[in-house]
């Protein structure tokens, strides 16, 4: 049984070969007029059609697929068309393709970052568990942790004992090429290990530059595995506060995959939340079990992790994503006027068509970006709802910090605030 308006949306799943298809991507891409913010090797960063965020949606000319990393949107190359124009898929296709039969030439698109397939730059394979385990942990072991990152993690509620079990430590500023030659040395696979590869030379090298130069955050399994590692940068870009320690798209490199993190014993309650690093916070305040997504759209791994709680004893999961899902989507014109966004505001646009004297009389208007925020959280909750009903698990949602209309208050906005502040001031946490 499927909670309503969760049904899949059908037609949309492309059943076909990509040989099949007489376009490609990079085709979709100049149909719609889609313009790269960044250029990769075999792959671009653009705009999000469908959430707006700034260079949030990834096209992979190689595989043929998009994604976005804030909304969740993804699919392949006719599921791009489809979704943004509303259309089923044979609609999508018949259109792409009558479009593209009119124009001058139906040579495929020369777009930026698409090279030929036979020159685009060869992955590895992801290697094993143990293997990437014992990488991470030996590099971690050659790394320090920097006195400001210390003090950070100390605010937020962490011990110097629960810093040093986690493993937190700073990315280096030099040395890489020969930090990633001392790993060789010492008998560590690098090949297929997410953030290490290849340079032009084809020597082995590290992912680690001053753009994503931070902290890093191991992400776990239940046993301690440690299978992939989040940076949270020191230099915040397009609000954008954490990043994969990856090598997709380069020679060699592997993706990371986005693996969940999972701090504390199988349990029969379990509180699921949104980012590594707060989860291990919260679980250190509270000693309850966390299984972490590196963001609310990220649910694709979630069934098969809780379908294997589940048979180790699991019987309830809690929602416990930050409260954006109840952010106030309402603001006061006033704040509109030095918002970056107004420009491409209706709202504002609409507040500002008004007359003077029917303007001074509208006290609050309605923020197209927070609610396009607060719908996206919402989307991933329902994800999880949808997930745990599959699994005839109940799933409790978690709420806080709310004021009198029942809106989030804009103080502690994620679980690991709000349980530091709980431990200082022993308010009481409700579910609802």
């Amino acid at each position: 049984m499927r909670l309503p308006g969760l049904e899949p949306q059908k037609g949309r799943v492309m059943r076909h070969p990509i040989e099949d298809f007489p376009f490609r991507i990079g085709d979709v891409q100049r149909l719609m007029g889609l313009q790269p913010v960044r250029i990769h090797s075999g792959n671009s960063d653009f705009n999000c059609i469908f959430c707006g965020g700034k260079g949030k949606m990834n096209i992979n000319y190689v595989k043929n697929v998009y994604g976005c990393v804030k909304c969740g949107a993804g699919g392949g190359m006719v599921d791009l068309y489809a979704s943004y124009y509303h259309l089923t898929a044979k609609e999508a296709y018949d259109e792409i393709c009558q479009k593209l039969s009119f124009e001058e030439s139906v040579e495929r698109a020369k777009v930026p970052g698409s090279e030929d397939a036979n020159s685009v730059v060869p992955e590895s394979i992801r290697a094993s568990e143990e293997e990437i385990h014992h990488t991470y942990s030996v590099l971690l072991s050659h790394l320090t942790l920097s006195q400001k990152h210390r003090e950070d993690l100390l605010a937020r509620g962490l011990t110097e004992e629960q810093i040093k079990r986690e493993g937190y430590r700073s990315t280096p500023v030099f040395g890489v090429k020969k930090l990633a030659g001392t790993l060789q040395e010492m008998k560590c696979v690098v090949e297929g290990v997410p953030g290490f590869y290849q340079d032009k030379n084809g020597e082995w090298t590290i992912n680690f530059h001053r753009r994503n130069s931070g902290f890093l955050i191991p992400v776990r399994t239940f046993d301690g595995k440690i299978q992939g590692m989040q940076i949270r940068t020191d230099h915040v870009v397009d609000d954008r506060k954490y990043v994969w320690f990856s090598s997709g798209g380069r020679r060699k490199g592997t993706s990371s995959g986005s693996p969940l993190h999972m701090i504390g014993r199988p349990a029969p309650e379990v509180y699921v939340t949104e980012g590594p690093l707060k989860g291990t916070i919260a679980h250190y305040l509270t000693g309850k079990t966390f299984l972490c997504v590196a963001g609310v759209m990220q649910y694709k791994k979630l069934p098969e992790a809780l379908e294997a709680l589940k048979q180790q004893g699991l019987v309830c999961v809690n929602e416990a994503y930050d409260m954006d899902k109840l952010i106030r989507c309402a603001v006061v014109p006033e704040a509109c006027r030095t918002c970056k966004n107004q420009a491409e505001c209706e709202s504002y646009k609409g507040y500002r068509s008004l007359p003077g004297q029917i303007r001074i009389q509208v006290s609050e208007i309605r923020c197209q970006r927070l609610k396009v925020k607060r719908d996206n959280i919402q989307r991933g909750c329902m994800q999880l709802y949808r997930i745990c009903n599959e699994l005839s698990l109940p799933c409790h949602r978690m709420v806080w910090s709310l004021d009198e209309k029942g809106e989030w208050n804009g103080t502690e906005k994620g679980i690991d605030d709000y349980y530091a502040a709980l431990r200082e001031e022993r308010s009481g946490l409700w579910n609802d």
